[in-house]
């Protein structure tokens, strides 16, 4: 029997060739698998699972339209186009205690996954505050310090789909090869632009 261990490098070893709906499964898989994991192994496991999900949301995101209008040249959303969020998917942030700053946001497809993955990151030793909510087929909860600050988000991600050009396409890959130069030269025209 393979060890959590193996399994997990089995999924990082398989990931760049899987398809969205077996990157969706490795990172379910790796999920279930939190509760048996230290502290260090969690660390590694979430990272995986970000990349297993960054790497399934790639996959998904619309071609160029087939008018081949560039993007970026696309009129603007309507108020009445704008995205609706789309049930079954969830953003998660975790706030600083202090401060209140951004400290780190997933996107999940399950609203118990948010929940489970708040409970996971949070220190709780220390007491909280939670509202909660369910509306129009979609859950929310805050955790709040003792003074309102807010700790913890979970609520209904909005689904936004961003064409994307061929020639940012090939840059993202060339970076995944080790070649950022493609990458800086995009950046680089916009900067002179500016």
């Amino acid at each position: 029997m393979a060890s959590i261990a193996d399994t997990l490098r089995a999924f990082e070893a398989r990931a760049d060739r899987a398809p969205v709906q077996e990157l969706r499964q490795m990172a379910s898989d790796i999920l279930a698998m939190r509760p048996l994991l230290l502290r260090h192994e969690r660390d590694n496991a979430d990272a995986l699972m970000l990349k297993l999900l960054r790497q399934a949301r790639d996959q998904l995101v619309a071609p160029a339209n087939a008018s081949g209008t560039p993007p970026f040249l696309m009129p603007s959303l309507r108020m009445d186009d704008a995205p609706t969020p789309r049930l079954g998917a969830y953003k998660v942030c975790i706030y600083d205690r202090e401060h209140g700053d951004l400290l780190d946001v997933v996107t999940l497809d399950a609203f118990d996954a948010g929940v489970q993955w708040v409970r996971d990151r949070l220190d709780l030793s220390t007491e909280c505050m939670v509202e909660a909510g369910w509306t129009n087929g979609a859950g929310t909860v805050k955790v709040l310090s003792p003074r309102g600050t807010v700790l913890a988000k979970v609520e209904a991600a909005s689904h936004t789909l961003v064409a994307v050009h061929p020639v940012v396409s090939r840059a993202c890959q060339a970076l995944q090869s080790g070649d950022a130069s493609r990458l800086d030269r995009l950046f680089g025209v916009m900067l002179k632009a500016a």
